[in-house]
């Protein structure tokens, strides 16, 4: 009897230690996706000219590299629960700042902070739903992850739609919505994997990570140049290729779409074939996919299932990462590893959407393309080289 009790004990305590984190970090990925409307809109009000918008877009993507090295320490020190309440906290006192005063100066310093924040809360959040998650089932608990949190994406303009983009009224909703994400984190943390106590992390512990395991983290690294950059100019490729502005639009929602789709069908050919096949497959089709575009009818009947897959299979690159480096790290290593994740993600941000820019000025409209294609490539080429070292290694 007591034994099956404790077996009881055991799965309730399992269920809340994956379910949690996912909670949580679907409310804060809600409250965040509301900031970039939020902010752009303030800043064109103020007469912020379009590059000093960008700038501030960005301004999260140079915060993840600053910071992310430095995770695994703070995480160590400081603890799972206090980082992320803590972050949350910050993030909504940011929120309701917002409005104190009006000036450029102002927003672009609590953009700048938010960024910070932001990028201990995913880091914190994946770290425990990556340690938590059990071997056979890794990928799987990851794609739900990347379903709740593609479903937030995709409320927060709902949300924005309810609340007007006047007044305080939006963010204080967001700021509220934050602190409603720390319920979860209380009532799962018991669960939540243990940092262990070993020597301090180096900076150069994460670096290393770039070396020691390429596949998984330049599959991150080229995630983020398609979800950061491509998408930040897929509009624009609409348009200057004959879509009307609304049609462009829509071309942005299939992105996410495609990834809520694709995510748990992903996620189960992660727990059960070699991973650096599966990446090996998804990177032969994020070089098709842009050529299709290029190829295909300038309409939104062949395009958006074309925009579907692209989306679906970009984000199964973070996906098989993130349940890569799980299933080789615990403790300390993996708070390493995820550091490296999140600076790989930064990195993939920052570049791309000045290099893709450029391409499509050469080659107006279709450089976009021809340069997402040669990414695939070149992370395709890294993976058969890899596998190729490793073969010939007794």
């Amino acid at each position: 009897m007591t034994t099956g009790v404790e077996g009881i004990a055991r799965h309730v305590a399992a269920f809340k230690g994956q379910i949690a984190p996912i909670a949580a970090i679907s409310l804060f990925g809600l409250s965040m996706t509301m900031s970039y409307p939020l902010f752009a809109l303030l800043l064109e009000r103020a007469g912020a000219s379009g590059a000093v918008i960008g700038l501030n877009t960005m301004a999260a993507a140079v915060s993840m590299v600053l910071i992310a090295p430095l995770m695994p320490r703070i995480l160590r020190h400081v603890g799972i629960g206090p980082l992320m309440i803590g972050s949350a906290l910050f993030m909504a006192a940011i929120f309701a700042a917002v409005p104190i005063h009006h000036g450029i100066a102002w927003w672009m310093m609590l953009r700048f902070a938010y960024g910070f924040a932001g990028t201990a809360l995913f880091f914190a959040s994946e770290f425990w739903i990556v340690g938590a998650a059990p071997e056979a089932s890794r990928g799987r608990i990851i794609a739900i992850y990347g379903i709740s949190l593609s479903a937030s994406f995709m409320a927060g303009p709902l949300v924005l739609s309810l609340t007007g983009l006047e007044g305080w009224l939006p963010f204080l909703v967001a700021a509220g919505i934050l602190v409603a994400g720390l319920a979860p984190i209380v009532w799962g943390l018991a669960s939540a994997p243990p940092i262990e106590d070993e020597a301090p992390p180096r900076l150069a512990d994460t670096l290393r990570f770039f070396t020691s395991d390429p596949a998984m983290i330049w599959a991150v690294v080229l995630f983020a140049a398609v979800e950061y950059g491509t998408l930040s100019l897929l509009s624009v490729w609409g348009v200057r290729s004959g879509l009307p502005e609304a049609e462009a639009v829509l071309l942005l929602a299939a992105f996410p779409l495609g990834a809520m789709l694709m995510q748990f069908p992903l996620g189960w050919a992660a727990d059960r074939f070699d991973r650096r096949r599966l990446l090996m497959l998804i990177a032969l089709v994020m070089i098709a996919a842009p050529l299709g575009m290029m190829l295909s009818a300038r309409a939104l009947g062949p395009l958006v299932p074309l925009m579907m897959v692209w989306g679906g299979l970009a984000s199964g690159l973070y996906l098989v990462a993130l349940t890569g480096l799980g299933a080789r790290y615990t403790g300390q290593r993996l708070a390493q590893a995820n550091a490296a994740v999140v600076l790989a993600y930064g990195v993939g941000a920052l570049f791309s959407p000045p290099v893709l820019g450029a391409a499509m000025d050469a080659v107006d409209p279709d450089g976009l393309a021809l340069a997402s294609a040669v990414f695939a490539l070149s992370f395709l080429v890294l993976v058969l080289a890899r596998m190729l070292v490793r073969r010939k290694t007794p």
